[in-house]
């Protein structure tokens, strides 16, 4: 079966906006307008939709329930044209723009800041990551789900590093933090264990490092 034949006849629902296809081209009917999708200053942004690329190619009025309707063309991959800007359109976009998530603010450059300190914001306490991360436009769970990888990733290289060549990687940088190489190998697994099985639960805010520990604490 082709994959226009896939599709539902009716669209597709995004949150309260509703997608419908028409051939290589889609028209997004709009709850509310989405000014960052239109070009400024020459740059077109590239708007992601399940997996493919558009531009926006039209702007039309709605009907009363959604009255904004972006038609959107598939991007020219052909023709060697990057985006500078790309926008993932999904029901987590639609949240962040109607405000059931933090309102996120303008792009001025302090998500770029934030860039750099990825990997560890999810080590950050859950009220951090909903009063600062989210309102920047970084995902919480997302962040946090990197997080938690990256510590496995990092439990596994410190237990070869101690196990195999008899010291770990805080020992290599100065021999005297010995005692946090074995640390790390008792403490990340477990804290990031009980992190990841918050996330799979799909808790908005997960939290930071052994944030967790008091709260269980006090249940028992």
């Amino acid at each position: 079966m082709s994959e226009s034949h896939s599709r539902p006849p009716s669209g597709v629902e995004v949150g309260p906006d509703v997608v419908l296809y028409f051939g290589e081209k889609i028209v997004v009917c709009a709850v509310k307008e989405m000014p960052e999708w239109e070009s400024k200053e020459s740059s077109r942004p590239a708007i992601e939709f399940e997996e493919k690329r558009y531009y926006l190619s039209r702007k039309l009025r709605g009907d009363e329930d959604r009255p904004i309707r972006y038609e959107l063309a598939p991007w020219p991959d052909f023709a060697g044209v990057r985006p500078k800007v790309v926008i993932v359109y999904d029901e987590d976009y639609v949240a962040l723009r109607d405000g059931a998530f933090k309102k996120i603010r303008p792009a001025d450059g302090h998500k770029t800041g934030w860039r750099f300190l990825y990997p560890l914001l999810g080590f950050a306490p859950a009220s951090f990551k909903e009063d600062v991360l989210e309102p920047h436009g970084i995902n919480p769970l997302r962040v946090s789900l990197v997080t938690c990888l990256g510590a496995y990733v990092f439990f596994m290289v410190e237990l070869v590093s101690l196990f195999f060549f008899s010291h770990g990687i805080f020992q290599r940088l100065a021999g005297i933090f010995i005692w946090l190489d074995y640390l790390a190998v008792v403490l990340l697994p477990f804290d990031s264990a009980v992190r990841f099985y918050q996330i799979l639960n799909r808790e908005r805010y997960p939290d930071g490092f052994f944030e967790w520990l008091p709260k269980f604490l006090q249940r028992r």
